[in-house]
């Protein structure tokens, strides 16, 4: 199963940092549109329908909880609708929600998650106990149980997700990987021809949801990110995976930071991230 709709493009906006909206990455979803980014995808024949999604202010776990569950319900009604949502998040946290809508729109789901850092800590094996860093732990079932029963998401079994990019983990969270073994793949290694048979493998007979945490793209193509790690995926590469997977059914781009990002980066970063999307939300 996939999206194979290539009109309307449904845009959440979640300008939050787990609970924040005074940090760089939260104000990272806002800073893309403001540099374009919808504008250039209405260029190229797409319709856009920009939402911002709002949650009230509470403790940390009633934030993350309420915003994941508007997140999945708006998921819903864009599927219902015949249109590609596309998630603008300040963090990866999102992702629950995601894949929580596809979920309630009775979809089974893999996930193929780009990122130059792991996300797949648990409070103990975090060094700084943040949790969008415990995002895909918790989209597997290993962290933030409080957060996934609040949402309403059913974790995903390790067959179901693989990581690309990676190239910046934590000491502790390397033992996570391993107790889940799943498809873990090196920036180097993306446009393997092995690679793209295991995402073939991985998304067969799945919804697939794309989870592109911007700083898993090398800083030369999307150098305004929160965390920029050198020696990313190529965009040119990941573009080849296209023919390799299933139209996705909901895309995030996470991460991004504009706050001190020149010109020259910023239209780098935000052709990037047009081109992604172009490229995997299917075209008019």
């Amino acid at each position: 199963m996939g999206c194979m709709n290539g009109g309307v493009l449904e845009i959440l906006v979640v300008p939050w940092d787990v609970e924040r909206r005074d940090t760089p990455n939260a104000r990272g979803p806002r800073g893309l549109l403001e540099h374009g980014f919808s504008d250039l995808l209405e260029k190229s024949g797409r319709e856009v329908r920009v939402t911002e999604v709002e949650a009230p202010e509470g403790t940390k776990l009633e934030t993350v909880t309420a915003i994941g569950r508007r997140i999945a319900k708006a998921i819903e009604n864009a599927v219902s609708r015949g249109r590609f949502p596309l998630i603008l998040s300040g963090g990866c946290l999102a992702s629950l929600g995601a894949v929580a809508g596809l979920q309630r729109s009775g979809q089974d789901v893999a996930v193929v998650w780009v990122d130059a850092h792991g996300d797949l800590n648990t409070p103990e094996t975090s060094p700084s106990g943040y949790w969008d860093g415990m995002s895909l732990a918790a989209l597997a079932g290993l962290s933030l149980p409080e957060v996934t029963e609040g949402i309403g998401l059913c974790p995903l079994e390790a067959g179901r997700l693989a990581h690309l990019a990676g190239r910046s983990f934590d000491p502790l969270e390397e033992g996570n990987f391993e107790r889940l073994s799943f498809l873990r793949v090196p920036p180097d290694q993306i446009a393997a021809a092995s690679t793209r048979e295991r995402l073939r493998s991985l998304a067969k007979g799945c919804s697939l949801y794309l989870h592109v945490d911007v700083d898993g793209i090398d800083p030369r193509d999307a150098p305004a990110v929160g965390f920029p790690e050198l020696e990313g995926a190529r965009l040119a590469d990941l573009l080849a995976l296209r023919d390799a997977l299933p139209s996705p059914a909901a895309m995030t781009l996470s991460a991004l930071s504009f706050d001190r990002a020149d010109e020259s980066a910023a239209r780098r970063t935000v052709e990037t991230c047009v081109r992604l999307v172009q490229a995997f939300s299917g075209r008019p």
